[in-house]
């Protein structure tokens, strides 16, 4: 089943004050099978998210997408976003329509 996680990295402190990035929950996870991809500035979080996404459509792998939970989710930067007219171009759509017939339905349950 296709799934994409998210996750902004960062180290845990009491009431959320410590701003050092930390990857260990991230590491963690190395031996469960997903798929891993890295972002490394604002820019790459949005196309490491689609590319998450795209692959784990494909190829029906869960995808764990990781970046720095406080530079990059707290930076003020200016980015080229991706519209998404482009982003339509890159969906496989017999992909995702294989994904929603593989759907439950209370009509036919089997």
């Amino acid at each position: 089943l296709p799934c994409v996680m998210h996750v902004a990295a960062r180290a845990l402190a009491g009431q959320s004050l410590s701003i050092f990035g930390d990857h260990s929950d991230v590491m963690a996870c190395r031996s469960t099978g997903w798929a891993m991809l890295a972002s490394e500035s604002v820019e790459m979080v949005q196309y490491q998210a689609l590319i998450a996404h795209l692959v784990s459509m494909e190829c029906r792998v869960p995808v764990q997408h990781f970046f720095d939970g406080f530079r990059t989710s707290h930076e003020v930067n200016r980015v080229k976003l991706i519209d998404y007219e482009t982003m339509k171009g890159f969906i496989d759509w017999e992909a995702v329509k294989r994904h929603h017939d593989l759907a439950l339905n209370p009509r036919h349950p089997h």
